[in-house]
């Protein structure tokens, strides 16, 4: 059995919309094969660099279309959680490191749906594993790139993405 995949609502709609884009990316390589073979050695693909870069381009994005399709196929969508009294999927979490007076926010992210720039925090990642449950006024460890770092939950708050 495979695992769950937790998303928030907005989140499933952002992993379908990069499983079309992987499928379009792969069918259009697909769709550049014949130009690709006719390009170079006659043979069909010995010595014919596109030919053998396209293959490999195809090999790729069908392993990133089947990723991306097994993660659908096992998601689940969290609904947010109208007074949340710890961290989880669809939280809005303000935290600050131990040694630093800046607070940071951040939307606590599903699988593999982070972007600091536009403030999720996956909740596979390092420091989205240390806060899921955290409440706030709770200090939790966790390593990053090797170093340890220290935060504190400050605020945990409902959130709904739109």
């Amino acid at each position: 059995m495979s695992a769950r995949y937790y998303l928030t609502p907005m989140g499933r709609v952002r992993l379908e919309q990069r499983a079309a884009a992987a499928r379009e990316a792969y069918m259009k390589v697909c769709a550049d094969n014949p130009d690709a073979l006719e390009s170079g050695d006659t043979s069909g693909w010995h010595d014919n660099f596109a030919f053998e870069e396209n293959l490999r381009q195809m090999h790729q994005l069908a392993r990133r279309v089947r990723e991306l399709e097994e993660i659908l196929q096992f998601a689940e969508v969290v609904p947010p959680h109208p007074s949340p009294d710890r961290a989880y999927i669809g939280t809005r979490v303000c935290w600050r490191y131990a040694d630093e007076e800046q607070e940071r926010v951040a939307l606590i992210a599903g699988y593999d749906d982070g972007d600091a720039d536009r403030g999720r925090l996956s909740y596979n990642s390092p420091l989205g594993r240390c806060i899921v449950g955290a409440e706030p006024g709770e200090s939790r460890e966790f390593w990053n790139n090797g170093t340890r770092r220290e935060i504190e939950i400050v605020t945990v708050e409902p959130f709904a993405e739109a």
